[in-house]
């Protein structure tokens, strides 16, 4: 497999979120790539929500895959320079929970501004599990 690099413009709004999973999902269908679909597809959709409601600019997401099909790393570019921080909810709050899902899930993450605004990444590789423990609480 050889590495690659694939693009996409969404706009503002909330049904960019399930266009970038759809995205995602499709880049990431070769054999070697399936088992990193589903906590790709979440943290995405996790990502692409936070800047359209915190920054209501266009979105770009980019994915890189490597020589190896167990690895990816999917940036979420927006116009807003202000760089995500998380925030530490009540765990019966209905919000904030994005970036820990990112940081629970993934094998490195980070937020960089850029020329245009900014991008916040994340990495996965083979090891990447989805993470039911993200608030803490046990897994039934």
């Amino acid at each position: 497999m050889t590495a690659t690099t694939e693009r996409q413009a969404f706009p503002a709004t909330p049904a960019s979120a399930g266009a970038a999973r759809r995205f995602v999902e499709s880049v990431l269908d070769g054999p070697d790539q399936r088992a990193l679909q589903y906590p790709a597809t979440l943290l995405v959709s996790e990502l692409v929500a936070n800047a359209v409601l915190h920054t209501g600019t266009p979105i770009e997401v980019v994915i890189h895959t490597g020589n190896q099909g167990d690895a990816v790393r999917i940036e979420v570019h927006d116009g807003n320079p202000q760089l995500p921080v998380r925030k530490h909810y009540s765990t019966m709050s209905g919000t904030g929970r994005g970036l820990l899902l990112v940081e629970r899930m993934a094998s490195s993450w980070g937020a960089e501004r850029t020329a245009g605004g900014k991008v916040v990444w994340f990495e996965l590789d083979g090891s990447a599990t989805p993470a039911l423990d993200f608030l803490e609480a046990e897994a039934l």
